[in-house]
C-alpha cells in the first residue's frame, strides 16, 4: 500500500506535462519514489552514523545523493 499521498504525485505529473495519467501509472511512480526515499535515507543514515550523530542533516542527504 502506498505511503505517499497519490494526489500530490498526480499533480506533479500534470505540472510536468502529463495531460491524463492512469491510477496504475501514478501508483507505480509512488512505488518508485518510496523505494528511492528508502534507499536515500538508508544511505544518509550511514553517513550520519559515521559522523557520530543521530540526526540526519542536509549534508548527509547531499552525500547520499552524490553517491547514488
Amino acid at each position: 500500500m502506498a505511503r505517499l499521498a497519490i494526489a500530490p504525485v498526480r499533480q506533479l505529473m500534470g505540472e510536468a506535462g502529463a495531460k491524463l495519467v492512469s491510477k496504475e501509472a501514478v501508483l507505480k511512480v509512488v512505488e518508485y519514489l518510496e523505494s528511492e526515499i528508502d534507499a536515500l535515507t538508508k544511505s544518509a543514515s550511514s553517513f550520519c552514523k559515521h559522523a557520530g550523530r543521530k540526526k540526519i542533516m542536509i549534508g548527509d542527504i547531499n552525500l547520499a545523493i552524490q553517491h547514488k
